[in-house]
């Protein structure tokens, strides 16, 4: 299996480039070559989710942040949450910053500071939050990013984030960064603008571009009239409405070959007949719920699963216009590969690097990063397509999550 490079990346360009990726990806493919994870993929899976994969909590990296910066002298340990909240509300007050959280008083910035201090994980706009009411620079935010939420860098194709990056590269304020999202907003369109060498040239290095403000509203100026955002929105949704349909034709037509035994006639499926909630009950069978026939709480792997069931709620919300994620992606070709009876025969390392292929193929399509193990969830997937059964080792591993 080792052979199959996923992580083929150029250690100058890429946020990969980490010396722990390296490492991460000679466990995962040790892992997925042993002789244990042959006998007991379940097990193995979980042991490497829950141990051997690093998981640097939120929460300690951004007490060590504020401990470093502000250059305290007492036992890392002792200090306590009181202090650090502490610290975090002085940062936002000092700042101007209470508006980046929508906190109208300092009670509120205290509790979302609390509430910072005690999570494992947080969504990506908060780390842009912090990034300005803490003042972090640009490298520190990549490496909450990348090291600690294990998703992607700045993304240059999104105007905010395109904004947020320069403003922290050159020290300014959330306030900056607002009114430079107001103008690039109100800017008027300009149906001359066409993709062109110049657009070529700040693709290829856009931190070198958007470092000055001239180069940052020359930029953005491609960005809004060449759609780029809207264009990109559009597409990863087009793919997941494809990858949507074929989802529950594969449902269909598995329900069909495998129909209930306790059915006189068995009835015939079609992708019509498959909802959203039978998508959520073929992946999460295992699952334990409420009696409202909702998912219950993790138990554990929160810090590696938070955000990452495709739930029959999710996928409404998305079919409804919510944002697509890459993990939405990911976890339906997966179900696809799952109930392909022809995938499955194809054995595991044939269909290991035709998964990656198609799903690189797809997230670049929808304009996201290619297949990344760093991701504990990513991982995870690409442990479950080599095993025997992928369907019921994804369950069983899910299952694991509410029982420990």
């Amino acid at each position: 299996m080792s052979e199959i490079n996923i992580m083929d990346f150029d250690p100058s360009s890429s946020i990969k480039s980490y010396n722990f990726t390296n490492t991460a990806i000679r466990r995962f493919y040790d892992t997925i070559d042993s002789e244990q994870f042959k006998d007991e993929k379940k097990e193995k899976i979980f042991e490497y989710l829950t141990g051997e994969m690093e998981i640097v909590p939120f929460n300690d990296q951004l007490k060590r942040y504020l401990y470093e910066k502000n250059e305290m002298q007492e036992a890392f340990r002792s200090v306590t949450n009181e202090q650090y909240v502490a610290l975090i509300l002085d940062g936002f007050e000092k700042n101007d910053c209470l508006a980046s959280v929508g906190a109208k008083t300092k009670q509120e910035m205290k509790r979302k500071a609390n509430r910072w201090i005690a999570a494992e994980s947080v969504k990506r706009e908060s780390i842009f939050q912090m990034g300005f009411g803490l003042e972090m620079d640009d490298q520190t935010i990549s490496k909450f990013l990348t090291l600690v939420l294990k998703e992607g860098d700045f993304d240059f194709y999104d105007p905010k984030e395109i904004v947020y990056w320069h403003c922290r590269r050159t020290g300014k304020s959330y306030a900056a960064a607002e009114k430079l999202l107001e103008e690039y907003a109100a800017e008027p369109s300009d149906t001359s603008v066409r993709k062109d060498h110049m657009w070529e040239a700040m693709q290829n290095t856009p931190k070198l571009y958007v470092s000055t403000e001239d180069g940052l509203k020359k930029y953005l100026h491609y960005i809004k009239n060449l759609n780029i955002a809207d264009k990109r929105e559009n597409r990863a949704r087009q793919v997941f409405e494809r990858l949507y349909e074929r989802a529950k034709e594969t449902i269909a037509k598995h329900m069909n070959r495998y129909p209930d035994e306790k059915e006189v006639e068995p009835r015939r499926f079609t992708a019509g007949d498959i909802s959203a909630g039978k998508i959520e009950s073929v992946l999460y069978t295992e699952v334990p719920v409420t009696k409202n026939g909702n998912m219950k709480s993790f138990v554990c792997l929160k810090k590696q699963f938070s955000g990452k069931r495709l739930s029959r709620e999710r996928i409404s919300k998305v079919l409804a216009g919510k944002p697509v994620e890459r993990f939405d992606l990911i976890t339906l070709i997966f179900l696809i590969y799952a109930l392909d009876d022809e995938k499955l025969e194809s054995g595991a390392g044939p269909r290991f690097s035709a998964f990656v292929e198609e799903t690189n193929e797809l997230l670049m399509e929808a304009d996201m990063m290619e297949l990344y193990p760093v991701n504990p969830y990513e991982a995870f997937i690409l442990m479950c397509v080599v095993s025997e059964d992928l369907i019921d080792t994804f369950a069983l591993v899910w299952k694991k999550s509410y029982e420990e």
